[in-house]
């Protein structure tokens, strides 16, 4: 009975995180399931525990984000993960050590950006499947990602006052207007604003100043 009674007491202390070296750093979960379509929430599925997207301005060279990923005993050494951009970032899906709890992987996430060449360090999305738009099979595993960007439709294109407020309040900034529909905007956040892209898209919509507002959400294949 007292060897059952110690096996159980080992395996609770000593069963691994997603960090055997720092299971101790959590943050509380900030982790957003849903963003607003059609005036309602609608739910974009389960947190990752396995991945995380970073984003790097594009002027960071490609040994200065692998010099990062090898430095942090959180990140799966072993996988081999894949570089996407758009005009000013480059977005980084990487495997976590551990599948890990919303609350391990939000340490993660401040701690990431802590480094002076991460602009963003997102949650991940799990997928059902890995279907493209017109439902061929792409891959074995996918996950789904946001970027450092979101969509708004301002209710006027002429009287920006609302818009312009509302970025300074959140230290976001106007990526570009629409050249065939004058009244949508992309916005830029990075670490530095008030939250992470899909956290500001509904901010955005919530504040009552938007027609609309729709966080970028793209598929990414792992394998």
């Amino acid at each position: 009975m007292k060897k059952l009674l110690f096996l159980i007491l080992f395996a609770f202390f000593f069963t691994p995180s997603c960090d055997e070296k720092e299971s101790s750093n959590v943050l509380p979960c900030t982790f957003v399931d849903y963003w607003y379509y059609n005036d309602e929430p609608y739910s974009i599925g389960a947190m990752s525990g396995d991945y995380i997207l970073l984003g790097v301005k594009s002027v960071n060279t490609i040994e200065l984000i692998e010099e990062f990923i090898a430095s942090k005993t959180y990140f799966d050494q072993s996988f081999k993960y894949k570089v996407y951009e758009d005009s000013l970032y480059r977005y980084i899906v990487v495997k976590l050590y551990k599948t890990c709890m919303c609350e391990e992987i939000a340490w993660i996430l401040e701690d990431a950006k802590e480094n002076s060449i991460v602009s963003s360090a997102n949650y991940t999305i799990e997928s059902a499947d890995c279907d493209n738009p017109i439902f061929e099979k792409a891959g074995e595993e996918c996950v789904y990602a946001y970027s450092n960007f979101f969509h708004i439709r301002v209710k006027d294109p002429s009287d920006l006052s609302d818009l312009n407020h509302t970025l300074s309040e959140t230290n976001t900034w106007i990526k570009e207007q629409n050249d065939f529909m004058d009244n949508w905007f992309s916005i830029y956040t990075d670490k530095d604003s008030r939250g992470d892209a899909l956290q500001m898209a509904n901010y955005f919509y919530e504040t009552g100043l938007f027609d609309a507002s729709e966080p970028d959400i793209f598929q990414i294949v792992i394998e």
